[in-house]
């Protein structure tokens, strides 16, 4: 169980600080690099805020850069920071962070403050010639009590005259939980393994139909010590779950385009199917429409529902002999609702040709609604870690803003 000690740094971040400065080299570099496309290279900025009743906010930068090496070749690099309050959530004490207007204040059970940085990294190169595809990237990410690395590839044919494409990717995410207070020692390691395969066919020149299957193995410590459960008298037991769990998922999409008078739209429509060893099923359902109000600015709507039945182990209640239990929402039955609005477009003729001034933009606001049953608001101990009644429909709200740059 877990990874091999040899796979993880010895000291948090040594390692992976040298990987950082040499990503960080090679972007420098493929700045100056001599490139036969420049048309293809890009700087994307992108920002985004999210909150939901419990008071808890995340705001996260983030930017990509593209950099064309030749024909053929490209490098990117993706960057993010995050800045959240309240990342654990109440976890059991009252009057204790946002809800008692305590953003500083330590946590009662770990020790930690509510408040709390993360940054991840990913450096990719890619290749693509003659309808065939391919990549790899290195992606690590680091907060005080979670560190996370993943090598990953992926690849693509296209053949029948390019009207169809064969796609597969694998990753594997090597990652370590290192909780902080009273939870310190609890962590360990987890291994998660992800192979898909794809199959994309255009049907008509304003027809494409695909279809994904994807299946994970998971391995180590794949529970979340930060979510105790609470029995009966109060007292808190720490989350048991099997060491092992396998997934598997089949996704489907039709996009399906239109014209409205003189200017384009399509329709996506998508729908997926999810079950893994722990009895744990979900199907979700999305329909997204884009509309184009001239050649480069378009407006999209889109609505997702998703549905998720329980962990066979996930109990309203433990009498404190089992085997396996949780606290984690993650692993209770709900469904959710979203809605969502994105308008997008170019900035005036002009505009960028003035030095380092962005030539895109995107606004986007996606609003969630579940059923996720909460907190009673009485003195006892609750269940699923939410802070507001049960007869209350848990709501949150994602903003996100977007400027682009062609180099």
């Amino acid at each position: 169980m877990g990874n091999p000690p040899s796979l993880l740094p010895a000291k948090r971040g040594g390692a992976f600080r040298f990987f950082r400065l040499v990503s960080v080299g090679l972007a420098l570099f493929s700045c100056l690099h001599p490139s036969h496309a420049q048309e293809d290279d890009r700087l994307d900025f992108k920002y985004m805020y999210y909150g939901d009743k419990n008071g808890v906010w995340n705001h996260t930068p983030a930017f990509t850069f593209l950099k064309a090496l030749s024909f053929r070749w490209k490098f990117q690099w993706n960057q993010e920071f995050d800045a959240v309050s309240g990342a654990s959530r109440r976890l059991g004490m009252r009057n204790v962070g946002r809800q008692g207007d305590h953003d500083l204040v330590l946590d009662g059970i770990t020790g930690a403050s509510k408040r709390e940085i993360r940054h991840s990294e990913q450096a990719g190169i890619s290749f693509a010639d003659k309808g065939r595809q391919g990549s790899a990237s290195f992606y690590y990410s680091d907060e005080s009590d979670y560190t996370s690395y993943s090598p990953s590839v992926s690849g693509s044919w296209d053949f029948n005259q390019r009207n169809t494409t064969l796609g597969g990717a694998l990753s594997v995410f090597f990652d370590n939980l290192h909780p902080q207070g009273a939870f310190s020692g609890l962590g360990g390691d987890r291994t998660l393994i992800s192979g898909t395969l794809s199959l994309t066919q255009i049907v008509s020149p304003t027809t494409l139909v695909s279809m994904t299957a994807n299946s994970i193995r998971s391995s180590g410590a794949l529970g979340h010590p930060y979510n105790p459960v609470v029995l009966a008298d109060g007292a808190l037991l720490i989350e048991s779950l099997p060491a092992g769990k396998t997934s598997y998922a089949l996704a489907g999409q039709i996009i399906q385009g239109y014209a409205w008078g003189d200017r384009r739209g399509s329709v996506h429509l998508d729908a997926r199917y999810y079950r893994d060893t722990w009895y744990l099923s979900s199907q979700t359902g999305e329909v997204q429409v884009y509309q184009y109000y001239s050649d480069q600015g378009y407006l999209r709507l889109r609505s997702r529902l998703y549905r998720q039945t329980p962990a066979a182990f996930a109990k309203e209640g433990y009498a404190g002999n089992e085997v396996y239990r949780t606290a984690d929402i993650r692993y209770f039955g709900f469904s959710s609702l979203t809605l969502g609005l994105k308008w997008a477009s170019v900035f005036p003729d002009g505009w960028a040709e003035k030095a380092w001034l962005p030539d895109r933009w995107d606004i986007a606001y996606d609003h969630g609604m579940r059923d996720t049953r909460g907190d009673e608001g009485g003195p006892g101990p609750f269940t699923h870690y939410q802070l507001f009644p049960k007869s209350e429909f848990y709501a949150q709200g994602v903003f996100m803003l977007g400027i682009g740059f062609d180099l």
